[in-house]
């Protein structure tokens, strides 16, 4: 039996019951069904399974389960204590803790999900003549593939069509070295092949056009896949940063817990007593809603990325993205609206060209374009379709019949030119277009005349005109002869120059404003293309990159090649951030100087060639409408409108949500303060202890989950762009400020305050120093009572104060955030709760209180919001 690699062009598409213009609708449909989506995607088995035990045996989990068995161990070594009630609470929290970890673990890989709705792969493909931009997924058996370069080729097809095409079977085969595709029939075995295009495989280089003959797990990649093992994602640096903060939590709490346990069998405490407190010490010290909260924070602040147009492809590039000391960024359809026009045609002394010399000059540039032509109009890369719709509306679409094109040779970065080849009635010509520093060395005459150093100055004169009215010039020279070479550097002798084209291609609106919020925020802008240093000066300077007082602004390609790292970065301090006639691979010198400077670099690219540079740099950006596929894979975002803007609303959005986790993270280790004091007083003094392991539960597991959540959905700051970068070292979670802040500043207010109420009920009541009290005795349950509400109640006044670093919180904002309201309501409607619903009273052992000790508790809230903002005061004077 015939293999698909053995087959001539003749048989191919009667093999794959296909044509070469493609299947219709109902083929394909029909082929949809019969085969499935083109996806390698193997679902996971009893994923959701997996992560409810997981919820189950983390180590606050098990900790909550061993002091609910101690409870019933000391409850039936010394009856009377009521510590089963406590027990059956315990494994009741674990529960609920377990179930509402593994509920916001849900929630976070549904947003994720949601982002991946955002930039759906698409792939090229001719059907029913037309070519298309389909869903990969939708890819079947016989479809047509149109195949460019920065392509990543969506299933296993047979090469028909080789314009000088070349992959890459890295994914597939581990090998980098690129291979040469052709169209003729091959005796070699599949994998091996010349004329096979893999799925996973990237274009490096030329077009094509390929049948498809296998999709989803049928392709050599989808074997493959198929036979591996699920490999787990590696943690985030700030899951990494999360986790090493619980760790060091949980050692400060299990050393203070075995400390006052140890203590306490001293001065002849029970030891099932003890051991029940030392837990109480180790549960109070450790925040166990904010690993939970903080993965689903990242998550949703993910996807209000996305709908700024800003796909973060990992939660890890947040933390990377709010420290960004400098963009360098493309120009074409970043700064700029990628709506290429044409606006002038120019001889080389620059007079506009008009009547035959204008046509022939099109009808070159045409031909050395590849322009596709459908009912919907042009369609390409930008140039070529300017090229072609500047033609029609100028001389008419009457394609010359006597032209035959025999070999296209597609853009080269290195090269910087496209040319075709092609036939006519009277002989064989050769027609290409690039920047003129690209064909000035090849060009031997001007129209009729020859082309000297002067004549040629005259060229670089006029280009350097065009270029500074922020014009993309674009050369073309054409060669007639009576002989068709096979190469384009045969082709590439004695050209003779037909004319200038000049390409406008404005400025986005809102990029100005960008630039100018990027340099209030501290954030350095640099520009890096391959036009000419005068197009992109002239940009530069629109755009607000570039400041009237530098001295070298702009650094050209050729400079750039000669200089090393710490030449360049010498330049980039002095001002140079304009970089023209680059190469792609020149942006990863440009990567690595910054980084020698100790920058945070986000690098924006399309194309193949970019991928080192955007895997280099610490965010690396892709284009989502123009950007090549292996670009959108090398790069941790993706910007969805390729609008230099997005990625400024995206840094806005990337420092709030590490401002946010910053914020939530003060908020919840502000209630460890009066949450461990009690039991330090309990252990020391003899006093009553003020609260139990439920109540802390209650505080840490309940009432702080909203606020938390309201906080880690704030909004952007105004001022937050106002600030400069943090610094890498400073982007700890867990730093000493912020933990003296939350336990030796808001902690101590808030247990001073909740103990000066608990102890002012106990001594209303009759209470002695030293005399102990019963569970069940209605003046200990009425203190405990007013001191957990105070805390819940002092909690409101501190998480409107962790809205804002310098601010009071008090603004319009706080009563936009519903979650926020929510939260401060929850707390209000517990606080009252314990004191004063008895089925509440009854589960938290709580009794009321008289009004003037509630208004007391009430006082709490500007208490510790008013010494806040009054040090927030003297702090930012």
């Amino acid at each position: 039996m015939k293999q698909i690699q053995s087959l001539p062009y003749s048989e191919i598409f009667r093999f794959l019951h296909t044509r070469a213009e493609g299947l219709g609708n109902s083929e394909t449909e029909e082929r949809l069904r019969e085969l499935g989506p083109n996806s390698i995607e193997i679902p996971e088995k009893g994923k959701w399974i997996k992560n409810i035990i997981k919820q189950f045996t983390n180590f606050f989990t098990i900790l909550l389960f061993i002091a609910a068995a101690m409870c019933f161990i000391a409850e039936s070594v010394e009856p009377g204590n009521s510590m089963n009630v406590l027990g059956w609470a315990l494994f009741f929290v674990a529960f609920v803790n377990a179930a509402f970890s593994f509920l916001q673990e849900y929630r976070a890989e549904k947003a994720m999900e949601e982002l991946k709705k955002f930039l759906p792969q698409k792939v090229r493909v001719r059907r029913n003549s037309v070519v298309q931009e389909i869903d990969v997924s939708n890819v079947v058996t016989g479809d047509i593939l149109i195949l460019a370069e920065g392509d990543r080729v969506p299933a296993d097809a047979r090469v028909f069509l080789s314009e000088s095409l070349i992959t890459s079977n890295a994914a597939l085969t581990g090998e980098s070295k690129p291979v040469f595709l052709s169209a003729n029939a091959s005796a070699a075995t599949l994998l091996e092949s010349k004329n096979i295009t893999f799925a996973g495989s990237t274009i490096l280089g030329g077009a094509g056009e390929a049948a498809v003959f296998a999709t989803g797990l049928r392709t050599e990649f989808g074997k493959i896949a198929h036979l591996s093992q699920h490999v787990q994602r590696s943690m985030s640096p700030l899951e990494i940063e999360t986790n090493r903060m619980i760790r060091i939590l949980t050692i400060i709490a299990v050393s203070m817990g075995i400390f006052f346990f140890l203590y306490g069998l001293l001065s002849g405490r029970s030891l099932w007593m003890n051991l029940v407190f030392m837990l109480g010490i180790i549960v109070a010290n450790v925040p166990e809603g904010l690993l939970p909260t903080f993965t689903l924070s990242l998550a949703m602040g993910s996807l209000r990325m996305a709908k700024k147009n800003v796909l973060v492809k990992g939660l890890n590039a947040i933390e990377a993205l709010g420290a960004v000391h400098v963009i360098a960024t493309d120009k074409t359809g970043t700064l700029t609206q990628n709506h290429l026009r044409v606006v002038a045609t120019a001889d080389f002394r620059g007079e506009t060209l008009d009547g035959a010399q204008k046509t022939d000059l099109m009808n070159l540039a045409l031909l050395a374009s590849k322009a596709e032509k459908s009912p919907a109009g042009y369609s390409g890369d930008p140039l070529d379709v300017a090229i072609a719709e500047f033609r029609d509306e100028s001389i008419g679409n009457a394609v010359p019949e006597s032209f035959v094109k025999l070999q296209y040779f597609p853009f080269d970065t290195a090269k910087r030119r496209a040319a075709c080849a092609g036939k006519t009635s009277s002989g064989y010509i050769f027609s290409v277009k690039g920047a003129w520093e690209s064909l000035r060395p090849l060009v031997s005459r001007l129209g009729n005349k020859s082309a000297g150093e002067e004549e040629k100055k005259a060229v670089d004169a006029t280009v350097a005109r065009l270029a500074s009215q922020g014009l993309r010039v674009i050369a073309v020279a054409a060669r007639e002869s009576d002989v068709a070479f096979s190469s384009q550097e045969e082709w590439e002798t004695n050209l003779s120059l037909a004319g200038l084209i000049g390409v406008e291609d404005p400025l986005r609106e809102e990029v100005p404003s960008a630039v100018q919020k990027c340099h209030r925020a501290g954030i350095d802008v640099l520009l890096i293309t391959g036009d000419h240093p005068d197009t992109a000066l002239a940009i530069a300077k629109k755009a607000g990159i570039v400041s009237e007082n530098i001295a070298e602004p702009v650094i050209h390609g050729r400079d750039l090649e000669k200089m090393r790292e710490s030449e360049l970065a010498e330049k980039i301090s002095n001002g140079s951030c304009v970089f023209a006639r680059t190469t792609p691979e020149q942006k990863m010198k440009i990567v690595s100087a910054l980084k020698q400077m100790d920058k945070v670099v986000a690098m924006t690219g399309d194309g193949v060639n970019d991928s080192p540079a955007l895997r280099a740099a610490d965010v690396g950006i892709a284009m989502g409408k123009s950007g090549t596929d292996v670009a959108r894979q090398s790069a941790q975002m993706i910007l969805l409108d390729d609008n230099f803007a997005s990625i400024v609303g995206g840094i806005e959005e990337g420092r709030t949500v590490f401002a946010n986790i910053r914020k939530f993270t003060n908020y919840v280790l502000v209630s460890n303060g009066p949450e461990i004091v009690p039991y330090i007083l309990y252990i020391i003094f003899p006093v009553p202890l003020a609260l139990n392991i439920i109540h802390i539960l209650s505080i840490d597991l309940g009432t702080d989950i909203l606020p938390s959540m309201a906080l880690g959905s704030e909004k952007p700051d105004p001022e937050i762009m106002e600030q400069p970068p943090r610094k890498r070292e400073k982007s700890a979670l867990l730093t000493w400020p912020l933990v003296a802040h939350s336990y030796l500043f808001l902690g101590l207010i808030e247990a001073i305050w909740s103990l000066f109420l608990f102890f002012l009920v106990l001594l209303q009541g009759g209470w002695q120093y030293g005399q102990s009290l019963p569970q069940d005795s209605p003046v200990y349950q009425s203190a405990v009572g007013i001191a957990l509400a105070s805390i819940l109640l002092m909690q409101i006044g501190n998480v409107v104060g962790r809205r804002y670093l310098s601010k009071s919180g008090l603004d319009s904002g706080l009563f936009k955030n519903r979650l926020m309201i929510a939260g401060i309501l929850s707390e209000l409607v517990f606080a009252m709760a314990i004191l004063y619903f008895p089925p509440v009273q009854m589960v938290m052992n709580t009794g009321p209180v008289n009004l003037s000790v509630l208004l007391l508790a009430f006082a709490g809230i500007p208490l510790i919001f008013g010494i806040d903002y009054i040090v927030k005061k003297i702090r930012f004077m």
